[in-house]
């Protein structure tokens, strides 16, 4: 099990994503297919692939594919593939579900792992990964406000001192001068 800073850390992470595929879901197509130099790619892709990512690191985590796969809730998320954004965001909470189920068991984050990809294989501790999985998603979501700022549309807040408002554990207020 591990202590309550990391389930924090996760729940900020997947509180964002939610927040953020919920901004974009206002968009038009036409938006959702903005980028800008030094982005991953477009809006529509970048949340795509913070998606699968997760999907991939959940898997190297725990053997498994996520449930919405599993039972049969939709494809794997691959990069040809232009997920509705309902979709992916179902999909996003399933990560979510995922990452909490693994962190409220018997979570080793010494444990380590074999990450397969097509022409790589990594040895990583299980806590590594999970702190992947935080930067991963935190990094693209800001390559998705760079864009959107490059276009002139202001991004949601999605730093943790909004996250911590949201849950009622930060306030702000004027002090007298």
């Amino acid at each position: 099990m591990s202590d309550g800073s990391l389930l924090r850390a996760i729940r900020h992470n997947c509180w964002a994503n939610d927040q953020l595929i919920e901004f974009c879901s206002r968009l038009s197509p036409e938006q959702l297919a903005w980028t800008a130099k030094g982005t991953y790619g477009d809006i529509h892709s970048t949340l795509r692939h913070i998606v699968a990512a997760e999907h991939g690191y959940l898997f190297t985590l725990t053997g498994h594919r996520p449930p919405i796969e599993e039972t049969g809730g939709g494809r794997a998320l691959s990069p040809e593939w232009v997920a509705p954004l309902e979709e992916l965001r179902d999909r996003a909470r399933s990560n979510r579900e995922h990452m909490e189920t693994l962190l409220a068991g018997d979570f080793d984050p010494a444990r380590m792992l074999e990450r397969r990809r097509p022409k790589e294989l990594t040895i990583v501790s299980a806590g590594v990964l999970v702190a992947q999985f935080i930067h991963h998603g935190s990094d693209h979501r800001a390559h998705i406000g760079t864009i959107l700022g490059a276009h002139g549309v202001e991004p949601p807040d999605l730093d943790v001192w909004s996250y911590g408002s949201t849950l009622g554990e930060v306030t702000w207020s004027e002090l007298p001068t």
